[in-house]
């Protein structure tokens, strides 16, 4: 399964015909709530929109009024109309959100994890081989870094031999 941390609404959830009817009826705020509760509830579960408890212990009406702190009535008349309105499935006595994977665009999801899973292996592959690479570069740079040492010494004793003067003493100067 996928492991989402956010819930996909759309920007125009009070455009869709659904949602106008739902907020038509009496207390349709508390329609609103509940359905987002709903999807809330079904992102907990991570099991492709199915309202459960636990591993496989569906969700009645009774559970949905304790968790949504509404009555027995007014919760089985709000599951009532999502049914009618197909937000929501019976299957199999479990309830679950019509088209979750659509609405919270899993493929895209599953997509976009596999795509960083394969840019992660390629970075991880390019550093394995550039500390492959450098693990060379370092044994010919300690090489150089020798040269480099043996060349600055070259170096001094030119610049020495160049401060002498005829008489065969250094300039000192303080």
């Amino acid at each position: 399964m996928y492991n989402l941390q956010w819930l996909k609404i759309d920007a125009n959830l009070f455009a869709n015909r659904k949602i106008q009817i739902l907020l038509k009826e009496p207390d349709g705020d508390t329609y609103i709530r509940v359905w987002i509760q709903l999807l809330s509830i079904s992102l907990e579960c991570n099991k492709d929109g199915k309202l459960l408890i636990g591993e496989n212990k569906p969700m009645s009406i009774e559970y949905f009024s304790k968790l949504m702190g509404k009555s027995y009535e007014k919760m089985k008349k709000i599951i009532g109309k999502f049914l009618e309105l197909e937000m929501i499935i019976l299957e199999n006595e479990v309830y679950k959100i019509k088209n979750w994977n659509e609405y919270q665009s899993i493929q895209t999801y599953e997509k976009y994890k596999e795509q960083g899973r394969l840019r992660q292996q390629k970075y991880r592959e390019k550093k394995k081989s550039e500390k492959e690479k450098s693990d060379v570069t370092i044994t010919l740079r300690n090489g150089e870094e020798e040269n480099k040492e043996k060349n600055k010494e070259e170096k001094r004793k030119e610049i020495r031999k160049e401060e002498e003067n005829t008489n065969g003493f250094r300039k000192y100067e303080m």
